[in-house]
């Protein structure tokens, strides 16, 4: 539930986002990729990399390439048989072992398509579980939600970033979540699109603030 302070800083942010969105370009609602592997790479990859230029020519890359392994399963055996340094082009061991724990841990728990992970994730419990994974937080558990194809907003660098333009002030990822969703549905906006909006816009101006 929000509550009426958070409603404030809402309404606030509603004022600031009516002086920028003239500079918002439009976004199309994105589909799951459809392809486990290419979530999963993107979903642990996103986090403090350039999205553009690192992250998504890798996620293309398993899209174009490797189109017909589609599930969780069929991702493990991909890595199994040509080394996931090798197949994303990419040597941060952290990165590559995060990623294949993620792996085998919605292997284990039974998620194989972006379906059921947009399903699995509707379960705090299950989320709690996610979040034991080191590595793993609030936002990227927002964002795997997001890939799945299920509402949610993914607060980065960016989103706080752009509250603080706005002279919104918020104590935890949680309570800038709560002002984010709000914001959309007052607004009439999906959460990906408000989303997608504004972190395209911070991110355009991210040289200016970095």
């Amino acid at each position: 539930m929000i509550n009426n302070d958070q409603i404030r800083k809402a309404e606030k942010l509603i004022q600031y986002i009516a002086k920028t969105e003239h500079n918002f370009v439009p976004v199309t609602q994105r589909t799951p990729y459809n392809h486990m592997g290419a979530t999963i790479v993107d979903g642990i990859l996103q986090a403090g990399l350039n999205y553009k230029t690192v992250v998504y020519p890798r996620v293309k890359k398993l899209l174009i390439t490797y189109p017909e392994y589609k599930t969780t399963c069929d991702f493990l055996i991909l890595i199994q048989t040509i080394p996931l340094n090798k197949l994303i082009n990419w040597n941060n061991v952290v990165k590559i072992n995060r990623i294949t724990e993620l792996s085998w841990f919605l292997y284990n728990n039974s998620v194989e398509t972006e379906a059921d992970l947009g399903i699995w994730l509707r379960n705090k419990k299950n989320k709690d579980k996610l979040l034991n994974i080191n590595g793993i937080g609030n936002k990227t558990v927002d964002y795997l939600t997001m890939l799945s194809g299920k509402p949610a907003i993914a607060i980065d660098r960016h989103m706080f970033k752009y509250l603080e333009y706005a002279g919104v002030i918020v104590k935890s990822y949680e309570e800038a979540n709560k002002i984010y969703s709000y914001v959309a549905n007052q607004l009439n906006m999906t959460f990906y699109e408000l989303d997608k909006k504004i972190w395209t816009y911070m991110s355009n101006l991210s040289i200016s603030y970095a």
